[in-house]
């Protein structure tokens, strides 16, 4: 019951007042939050007894072995279980189901011992799963069922009996059964990933950068959203959506794990760069904990239009700026709350399309999460928006550096792990072996030695790349034919 009041509230104030873009993700946000903590303390008596758990990785590792079950239709999907209708059919209809199908049934649809209709078949092959009609014809709905005309052929390379992917088909409530057919129970997998998700791998590729049993790092596209407005934010085009498609579920023994993986924060649609998942509830908390009190370090490379200004001051703090490298400060309230942005420049680069005619390559890092902070700081304190921006770059002469996207990538993350910082976590962390202890350098030791963390690194998109080298190339010419301008004037 609180559950139900909190949702309505939150979808009232979401979907019917007029909040800030700000605000409205932070009500959503909640709401998703609230949902998690529900579903939770809903799960307790379950996982209590390890029905759910143990349903999930039985789920996890069949997926995983998916290949060595009967080929489907279609092609991602397998065989779980089949059954053989008898060679001389099922005999008296009313007598075999112990009068679930009833003579009204049998007179309506025209039935028979050995003419039946998919539903009625499986009742009768498998009773404890299909009792009834209706829960049957769910099945066949779902394009769970197959049938071979037949009896199964054998695979000459492996000996292993397979549906004949010519003459079978999915079958339909009103498809009809006949002595000798198979009729199969399949259910789409991927090989590997989150079992239980009836839906194909996105037509984006989502890299994943670094992933164990608790949580996951994955490198968003530029102009994919984060979540959609419907079907609970995971539509298929999501990356909320792609999230159980292209990671790994957890092994058996994981505790308190989801049955999907939850971003612990967002990036804008046309913002590409790195975005931390969590697996299990404590370290999807853990990791919304870290990035609530802002102790998570990002750092975001972004093209801009124009030159930014210096601070007259140096600015310096731990973990924004090390060593001699100088970092300028943006402190600009947005909706009327702290917004703090450090910025350097790392290059610059003449362009005639751009403001000043010059581009400039920054490294920025927030140290607040307001909405659009980095994209509203270059644009109104700096006068220099980032290059693509179409929401803050102000229209005229700007509109020349459009048709790419948005030059802004999240491209380093640095945390702590939210598990290997447990009493347990730290303990299993040390048994194991250096390739998965240091994952290539992605887990690091603070420098006290007391924190495992995890730093992981991008290249920004080939965009960016790609565009700096036909402006660089553009300059080229244009210094060439200035130089030869000059020498055709001496002449």
């Amino acid at each position: 019951m609180r559950y139900f009041f909190v949702h309505i509230l939150t979808v009232i104030a979401v979907e019917s007042f007029q909040f800030s873009p700000y605000a409205r993700r932070s009500l959503q946000s909640f709401r998703r939050a609230f949902e998690i903590e529900s579903d939770q303390s809903s799960e307790t008596d379950f996982e209590e007894e390890g029905m759910l758990d143990e349903t999930f990785f039985d789920a996890a590792e069949m997926d995983a072995n998916c290949h060595t079950y009967p080929q489907g239709i279609p092609e991602d999907h397998y065989v779980m279980k089949y059954f053989s209708v008898p060679p001389g059919g099922f005999g008296c209809l009313e007598s075999v189901s112990e009068g679930r199908v009833t003579a009204d049934l049998i007179a309506r649809v025209g039935l028979s011992g050995d003419n039946v209709t998919v539903p009625v078949a499986l009742m009768l092959l498998d009773p404890e799963t299909y009792p009834s009609v209706s829960k049957s014809r769910k099945t066949c709905r779902k394009g769970a069922v197959i049938v071979n005309r037949g009896p199964l052929i054998s695979n000459e390379a492996t000996g292993e009996v397979e549906f004949n992917q010519t003459t079978c088909f999915q079958g339909k409530a009103i498809d009809r059964v006949y002595p000798g057919d198979v009729v199969g129970i399949q259910r789409q997998m991927h090989g590997g990933f989150y079992p239980g998700f009836e839906t194909t791998k996105p037509q984006y590729e989502l890299p994943v950068v670094y992933e164990d049993d608790h949580f996951a790092i994955v490198n968003k596209p530029a102009g994919i959203i984060v979540y959609t407005q419907g079907k609970g934010g995971s539509g298929p085009m999501s990356i909320r959506g792609a999230l159980p498609l292209v990671l790994k579920p957890p092994k058996r023994g994981t505790k308190e794990i989801m049955r999907r993986p939850e971003l612990s924060h967002r990036l804008d649609r046309p913002t590409s760069g790195l975005l931390v998942v969590g697996k299990t509830k404590p370290a999807l908390i853990f990791l919304s904990r870290q990035f609530e009190d802002r102790l998570v370090n990002k750092t975001y490379t972004a093209i801009l239009n124009g030159v930014p200004a210096d601070d007259d001051e140096v600015h310096y703090t731990e973990d924004a700026a090390k060593g001699d490298t100088k970092w300028n400060q943006i402190d600009y309230e947005l909706e009327a709350k702290s917004a703090v942005t450090f910025w350097r420049t790392l290059k610059s680069l003449s362009c005639e399309k751009a403001k000043n005619e010059t581009l400039t390559v920054v490294e920025m890092m927030p140290k607040t999460g307001r909405f659009h902070q980095l994209r509203r700081h270059m644009a109104w304190v700096k006068e220099t928006p980032i290059v693509g921006d179409r929401d803050y770059d102000g229209g005229g002469l700007s509109t020349r550096l459009r048709g790419r996207g948005l030059f802004l990538c999240s491209n380093r993350v640095s945390l702590a792990h939210p598990y290997f910082n447990t009493v347990e976590g730290k303990s299993e962390w040390e048994e194991l072996p250096d390739e998965l202890k240091w994952a290539n350098g992605t887990i690091q030791l603070s420098e006290d030695g007391s924190t495992v963390e995890v730093h992981a690194t991008i290249d920004v998109p080939n965009k960016f790349t790609s565009f700096l080298r036909k402006v660089e190339t553009q300059n080229q010419y244009n210094s060439e034919d200035e130089i030869q301008e000059s020498e055709d004037e001496q002449e």
